[in-house]
């Protein structure tokens, strides 16, 4: 399994303390994305010449040019090169490596030596990129955890025939509804989502430990029409979970947020939202509200406690 990077966070990415593991590669392509070295299955090095002072030579190849804070890289010689040790031998600050090749046998291992972090909540969740385009690999994964008793969750966005073949098990899924208009959606993300809707749907009525997560993005879905249809939507999901589980819809809302930016210029690559306006918080709060007015039990990621319940 490829990943471009592993990491730490607290409460977001399922509760407690957990253990990231972001897939390499994804099947949209997303104008908001924060993780853009997720998007290629490929390996890929960033570049932050700001970091730290650069030496002479900060490449044996010479594929940097200039010595300070503005010196480029020659990306089209590191598509060539073979040798990584900018990266694996003196480590420099400005460059960053994201490949990492892991077993199913490795991310066991690792989650093994990290449980004491855990806690009473926490576990191992996979990010992306999209976790699921792991495929078989992953599931195998997933249940070696289960097996060791070793919490995982799943972040996808709800597209793919493993994330289908997921619902129902004992895993964590935390899944998007990026916008219900079809055109919209592909127009912003490159794909469809008729799978997307057809499966967070059957997620609802059948799968115990599920969280929904609308990103809320300036252009996107902030707009009254696709707001009403978003709600429109979480109520017949709501009504499903309702009358299939009798439990109530978790659903958290993500305001957009620019964060990723500076891994788009890392990478030579423009940013599609730059400029955009992340939403205020007063209109945030309304989408907030309409989605708890349609049933669900609603957070706001990252502000003041967002815990609009």
């Amino acid at each position: 399994m490829r990943f471009f990077a592993t990491g730490w966070s607290d409460g977001f990415d399922g509760p407690g303390r957990r253990l990231v593991l972001y897939a390499k590669g994804c099947n949209f392509r997303c104008r908001w994305c924060a993780n853009p070295e997720g998007l290629s299955g490929e390996p890929e090095i960033l570049f932050y010449p700001s970091r730290a002072a650069l030496p002479a030579k900060a490449c044996a190849h010479g594929a940097v040019a200039g010595t300070d804070g503005h010196a480029t890289l020659d990306r089209s010689m590191c598509a060539a090169c073979g040798d990584r040790s900018c990266v694996e031998v003196w480590k420099h600050p400005a460059f960053e490596w994201a490949d990492l090749v892991l077993s199913a046998e490795d991310v066991l291992e690792r989650a093994r030596r990290a449980r004491p972090l855990f806690g009473r909540a926490g576990g191992v969740t996979f990010g992306g990129g999209e976790a699921t385009l792991l495929g078989e690999e992953l599931q195998r994964t997933l249940g070696a955890l289960a097996a060791e008793g070793i919490d995982a969750a799943v972040e996808s966005n709800a597209s793919t025939p493993v994330f289908r073949a997921l619902i129902g098990s004992g895993v964590r899924l935390i899944c998007d509804v990026k916008c219900v208009d079809g055109a919209r959606h592909r127009e912003w993300t490159g794909a469809d989502n008729d799978a997307v809707l057809e499966n967070v749907m059957r997620a609802a009525r059948d799968h115990e430990r599920l969280r929904v997560r609308v990103p809320f993005v300036t252009g996107l879905n902030d707009d009254e029409e696709e707001m009403r249809r978003i709600a429109g939507y979480v109520s017949e999901l709501c009504r499903a979970r309702r009358a299939a589980r009798g439990a109530g819809l978790e659903l958290e809302v993500l305001p957009l947020h620019h964060v990723g930016e500076v891994k788009y210029e890392a990478l030579g690559r423009a940013y599609p939202m730059a400029g955009v306006a992340a939403p205020d918080e007063e209109p945030t709060r309304a989408f907030a509200a309409s989605l708890r007015e349609a049933g669900a039990g609603v957070t706001i990621a990252g502000r003041d406690a967002g815990r609009d319940a």
